[in-house]
C-alpha cells in the first residue's frame, strides 16, 4: 500500500469535512457532505466462481458540489469489500474457493436529481490494501496471488431519499482494468459489485 498517498487522500477529506462544518463557507460554497454504510455483493469474472456471493463492508464519506436544483458532482473517500466465493453450482475445476480483497475507493459521480431520488455514473479509483485468498482445499494462498495494486471501474447508481436527510443507495459497478497484472499466467479477472448502503447527509 502506498501509505503517502493513502495519507494525503485522508487529509484532505477531513480539511473537507472542516470546511462543511462551517455554516456560512457551505452555504457560500454549495458543497454538503455525506455518511455512507452499507454491503457489497461482489463477484470476479474469470475465476470460474459465479454470482454474487461474496457479502463484505462497504463504508465512506462523500462531499457534493451543487451546481443547481438537478445536478450535482460528488466525489467520495470509502472502503470496500470485494471478492468471490465458491457455491455448490460452481465449476469444480474452480482454483480458488473464496477471494476477499479490501481496497480504499475514490469514486467521482456525476448526479441528477428528481423528485426523491438520484441517479448518477461515474469512475471510481481503488487502492488494494489487504488481501485472503483460499484455494480449493481452502488453504491460505494470498501470498502466491499477486493482485495489481490499483485498479478503475465504471459505475451507476441511484439514492432514494425517504427523508430530506436519509436515504437508500443502490449502486452497480465493474472493474476497467484485470485484477492480476500484466502478463499472468491466468485468465483475465474482473470485478463486479452490487453495493447497497445507508446514505445520511449532514
Amino acid at each position: 500500500m502506498n501509505m503517502p498517498k493513502t495519507i494525503h487522500c485522508l487529509s484532505l477529506s477531513m480539511l473537507l469535512l472542516a470546511f462543511l462544518h462551517n455554516p456560512a463557507l457551505s452555504q457560500v460554497s454549495r458543497f454538503k457532505g455525506s455518511l455512507l454504510a452499507g454491503l457489497n455483493l461482489s463477484q470476479i469474472d474469470g475465476d470460474r466462481l459465479a454470482g454474487f456471493n461474496q457479502p463484505g463492508a462497504a463504508a465512506g464519506i462523500q462531499v457534493n458540489t451543487i451546481f443547481s436544483t438537478r445536478w450535482e458532482m460528488s466525489m467520495a473517500l470509502q472502503f470496500a469489500q470485494q471478492g468471490a466465493r465458491r457455491n455448490l453450482n460452481d465449476d469444480p475445476a474452480a482454483a480458488y474457493a473464496r477471494i476477499r480483497l479490501n481496497r480504499v475507493e475514490v469514486p467521482v459521480m456525476l448526479q441528477f436529481n428528481e423528485w426523491k431520488f438520484q441517479v448518477g455514473a461515474g469512475l471510481s479509483y481503488s487502492r488494494l490494501i489487504r488481501q485472503r485468498v483460499l484455494d480449493s482445499l481452502e488453504e491460505d494462498v494470498s501470498d502466491q496471488i499477486g493482485f495489481r495494486p490499483d485498479g478503475l471501474s465504471y459505475l451507476f447508481g441511484g439514492t432514494f431519499f425517504f427523508k430530506p436527510d436519509t436515504g437508500f443507495h443502490i449502486q452497480w459497478q465493474k472493474g476497467l482494468w484485470s485484477l492480476l497484472p500484466a502478463g499472468s499466467a491466468q485468465n483475465r479477472w474482473i470485478s463486479r459489485n452490487i453495493s447497497l448502503s445507508w446514505v445520511h447527509v449532514f
